[in-house]
């Protein structure tokens, strides 16, 4: 579960902030981690596309007030195959200066189109390949909101 949550969102911690598989790292629980990476060979994949809208507070706007997410599965299938998909998307898209290719300290690959700003609203758009266990979900909006925050949202473009 963890994993899959990091995959999507890389600020994300299940364990009080913390990040269960670095408490696992951390303590060399080799076992437990090749069991881990079993069970993810085992799993289905999908490719998804996350964007993101991170809205400013009314009373502090240089602080987060609500974010707006949209996860979309763009297809699924062996693991091997979609992140040999993604890598070739980011060799390409990094070549033309599109995207950008980030290894996060979860050693999970996000390929970024939008990168979060330092001043909000913000946007962030990236795909990734994780085990194919969540739903696609978007509010009806999101799209308009989506428009409108990419607008006003400065310095969140990859390679520009």
């Amino acid at each position: 579960m963890e994993h899959l949550a990091l995959a999507l969102n890389p600020a994300q911690g299940l364990v009080g902030g913390t990040r269960l598989i670095d408490l696992i790292r951390a303590e060399g629980m080799t076992e437990v981690l090749a069991a881990f990476d079993e069970l993810l060979a085992e799993q289905e994949y999908a490719f998804y596309e996350v964007r993101r809208i991170l809205r400013p507070r009314m009373a502090d706007p240089t602080k987060l007030g609500n974010a707006a997410r949209s996860l979309r599965i763009r297809t699924r299938g062996p693991r091997t195959l979609l992140q040999g998909t993604l890598d070739r998307l980011a060799a390409q898209g990094e070549e033309q200066r599109k995207v950008k290719s980030i290894v996060g300290e979860d050693k999970i690959m996000r390929l970024y189109q939008y990168q979060r700003g330092a001043t909000f609203p913000t946007v962030e758009r990236f795909f990734v390949v994780a085990p194919a266990l969540a739903l696609a979900k978007e509010a009806d909006n999101f799209d308009t909101w989506w428009a409108e925050a990419l607008a006003v949202a400065e310095g969140v473009r990859v390679g520009s």
